[in-house]
């Protein structure tokens, strides 16, 4: 009985290891595949697209979102984004003034996506009114002159820009918020001034840009330009020339200019697309688009002819200037201001003494 009982012993535990085992295999077996089926789910893809109105116009700051896990972008000012996505995934694509929509991304990587545009709310206080979507578009600028046309050009076929920037974009690439007053300076020393006409700097492009009746404008050919002055909002001349030594395509500001030195402030102005991003718990980036200036200043020595860039530091003031050095710390000694520009005018006006 005692050996009997040891071998039924031994046979039930083996037997019962042996269950074991293949139990666990089983369930091993079933657990990867349902990770393999489920990895291969979560594999993503980047799918790249644009957002457009059923009239052709790009949607900016359109909200992109994948429906299944949350995640989400926003179109840049051009109307395109990315995103990555299951390939089955279903995007959520909405914006002000238009109907929700729904894509499937099928394993796309290249989306289209078309808006339509909400209909329009009866007005109740005006028979037959209606209220107007709050969709915004933006004119954009893509005339060029071929010459520099006072009175005599025909601006009818130019575009308009826009310096009102779409809804969440900060920042500008023009100068100025409107038309502006101001005058031209040829190569040949001529003066083109007139009271009818209004004038805007492209910061990005370098281009300036003309208008007789607000209503059309044109780019002046760069190589017909010498200097032009602007003037802003308090009616403060704002002067510009053109230095290739600085830049080949955009007019640096002139600070201060005299027999001895000049002072130029180049301005330089980068779009910056939006970078929001939110897997549905927590987000990141900028939820808007920006247009960045950047600031680089140089002496000119008139007499050598030569330039050094600097920064807004007496060490780096005092480098510029070579020579005549000591007399920069002789400035500083009755001023101790912050370096800005009007500092700058000031000094250069002491260096041209």
């Amino acid at each position: 009985m005692a050996v009997f009982f040891v071998r039924f012993g031994i046979n039930e535990e083996i037997g019962f290891t042996y269950l074991n085992l293949k139990t666990m295999k089983k369930s091993i077996f079933l657990l990867l595949a349902l990770f393999a089926i489920k990895f291969a789910g979560a594999q993503s893809l980047t799918v790249s697209g644009s957002v457009k109105d059923d009239d052709g116009n790009t949607v900016p700051l359109a909200f992109v979102q994948d429906k299944s896990d949350k995640t989400a972008t926003r179109t840049d000012s051009l109307g395109k984004f990315t995103l990555k996505a299951n390939p089955n995934a279903t995007l959520l694509v909405k914006s002000a003034g238009y109907e929700t929509k729904v894509v499937d991304v099928n394993g796309k990587t290249d989306i289209l996506v078309v808006l339509k545009t909400e209909k329009a709310t009866p007005d109740v206080n005006q028979p037959g009114g209606s209220a107007s979507a709050a969709a915004s578009t933006v004119t954009s600028y893509n005339g060029t002159g071929s010459t520099l046309m006072y009175g005599h050009g025909d601006m009818s076929h130019m575009l308009l820009p826009s310096f009102h920037p779409v809804e969440d974009t900060r920042g500008s690439r023009y100068m100025f918020k409107d038309w502006v007053a101001g005058f031209v300076v040829s190569p040949k020393d001529s003066v083109y001034k007139n009271p009818k006409y209004g004038f805007n700097y492209d910061k990005i492009s370098g281009g300036l840009l003309l208008t007789q009746d607000k209503h059309s404008a044109i780019e002046i050919d760069q190589s017909e330009i010498k200097s032009f002055t602007v003037y802003n909002e308090f009616n403060q001349p704002l002067s510009f020339e053109y230095m290739p030594e600085i830049n080949k395509t955009r007019f640096p500001q002139v600070i201060s200019a005299g027999k001895n030195y000049k002072i130029y402030k180049l301005t330089n102005t980068k779009f910056v697309k939006n970078d929001f991003r939110t897997d549905g718990l927590t987000s990141s980036g900028n939820n808007y688009d920006e247009y960045v200036d950047e600031y680089a200043y140089y002496v000119y020595n008139v007499q050598t002819k030569q330039i050094q860039q600097f920064n807004l530091k007496k060490k780096s003031l005092k480098a510029a200037f070579g020579n005549d050095g000591k007399k920069v710390d002789s400035f500083f000694d009755a001023y101790s201001d912050q370096i800005d520009d009007v500092l700058l005018r000031s000094l250069g006006d002491y260096m041209n003494q």
